[in-house]
């Protein structure tokens, strides 16, 4: 009786079969549903067939955190305005690239030598200027005890162009800026 319940367990396929299911063949006609891998069954498998859902969030992480992948993003504004936050839209369209001997993993010796943006080698150091995101008026700092950028509020936007300190030149160009320029700083939560 064990021996005949020994022989159920295992399948007499000499492969298995793994499909993955491609969320985005829902969308895109072009795309197959399912693609299917086969590999020499190991001996003690107890499987010849499994569907996966894979989780592209998930793997896209672990590559970036094991060093092999990159993430790059670039902003775009809309010039349009939230009705909500009152805020200028901006849009990203994010990148992934594989790291390459090329790019010495993106180490460069320039930065290394002379930017000492602290304990992150990706953050740097943001430029000494104000900086507003359509509501408030920010000033960029710098905590040198521990090499991290920071900003401290000043006011609201509407106070800054309202003060007298401003001449009529900045303050156009602050809202041509806010309408038409790429962001100088953005903060992804």
């Amino acid at each position: 009786l064990d021996k005949a319940s020994k022989f159920l367990n295992k399948s007499r396929n000499k492969y298995q079969f793994v499909g993955v299911i491609n969320r985005k063949a829902a969308t895109d006609p072009k795309q197959k549903p399912i693609t299917w891998y086969a590999r020499k069954k190991p001996t003690t498998a107890k499987w010849s067939v499994r569907l996966v859902h894979v989780n592209q969030d998930a793997i896209i992480k672990d590559l970036y955190n094991q060093g092999k992948i990159d993430i790059f993003a670039k902003y775009k504004n809309t010039g349009k305005i939230d009705e909500e936050t009152k805020a200028p839209v901006v849009t990203s369209k994010y990148e992934v690239r594989e790291r390459s001997w090329k790019t010495l993993w993106n180490f460069s010796p320039k930065h290394f030598f002379t930017d000492s943006s602290g304990a992150y080698w990706r953050e740097r150091r943001l430029r000494p200027g104000i900086y507003t995101d359509g509501l408030t008026v920010y000033e960029a700092s710098y905590r040198y005890r521990d090499g991290r950028n920071g900003m401290h509020r000043v006011s609201s936007l509407q106070q800054f162009l309202a003060s007298k300190s401003v001449d009529a030149k900045q303050k156009e160009r602050i809202m041509t800026r806010l309408k038409e320029a790429e962001p100088d700083v953005v903060l992804e939560l």
